[in-house]
């Protein structure tokens, strides 16, 4: 929209008031020498909080400045309570850029909202909004933090998984694995539980029990061959293994299953 349409649709809207407040403003700020205060603080208070930079954020909110903030409104209270508003819904979108979830953003910068409606002093809003300014730098620092442990423990499973995939052809046990992605076993294991809400030797056991089914339905392989491949101590352990996760046993689970033309008449019962 090219400014002529944008002046007629001010006018249509009854917009002219504004421009007129506008130049009103600019001129007594002039002839008064009144500048805002430098855009390079609020700048500092928002990459603080979206950073999730707790003592940056502190540091900017308290900088204390000669210049002037804007007149709001024409009563000193409504003027800081919209002061406020602003700087706690600027803080809130810097929050969610940094990671914040938004309807954390959102629902805190809601309630202070309407705490500051409820305020009956300058001080109280004062103190209000800089308190939840700097709230949301630190509900982003945790919220960085969780993610970074998320991402460190994803990053470990991922490779205790693929190591497992790897090597499901034979004896694996939890010291190799933890050997392996570099931590303690009994961390490695608490972690894989936490994480996978099941012990990391039963998630060997059932990568093994998948394998198994495949071989039963399309290989020719015995049971005992099945079972020295994939590192069981003998047959009858993989039998009874078998049986536990699928509540079938392996010649039950051959004859159900399996590919026409693979060990036809096998009729073992483990």
């Amino acid at each position: 929209m090219d400014s002529l349409r944008l002046t007629e649709e001010m006018n249509n809207i009854e917009y002219v008031s504004l421009e007129k407040d506008y130049c009103d403003q600019v001129f007594h700020n002039q002839e008064n020498q009144i500048v805002h205060n430098p855009y390079e603080q609020e700048k500092r208070v928002l990459e603080a909080i979206e950073r999730g930079d707790p003592e940056v954020a502190k540091e900017a909110i308290e900088e204390d400045f000669s210049a002037f903030v804007g007149i709001l409104s024409d009563d000193p209270l409504r003027h800081e309570m919209n002061i406020g508003i602003v700087n706690v819904t600027t803080a809130s979108r810097a929050a969610i850029r940094g990671g914040l979830p938004y309807e954390k953003a959102y629902t805190l910068s809601d309630c202070c909202i309407r705490q500051i409606e409820k305020c009956e002093d300058i001080e109280t809003v004062k103190k209000l909004y800089k308190a939840v300014q700097l709230q949301y730098a630190e509900m982003v620092r945790d919220s960085k933090f969780a993610n970074a442990q998320e991402d460190f423990q994803n990053s470990h499973i991922e490779r205790c998984k693929n190591y497992i995939f790897s090597h499901l052809h034979g004896k694996i046990t939890v010291q190799e694995i933890a050997d392996y992605v570099g931590l303690a076993p009994n961390y490695l294991s608490t972690l894989f539980h936490r994480c996978e809400h099941i012990s990391l030797k039963q998630y060997i056991l059932n990568e093994k029990i998948k394998l198994v089914q495949k071989m039963l339905i399309y290989s020719p392989y015995s049971y005992i061959e099945i079972a020295n491949y994939f590192g069981f101590a003998s047959q009858s352990h993989m039998g009874r293994e078998f049986k536990k996760v699928l509540g079938m046993t392996l010649s039950e689970y051959r004859a159900k299953y399996r590919r026409n033309g693979f060990l036809e008449g096998e009729a073992e019962n483990f």
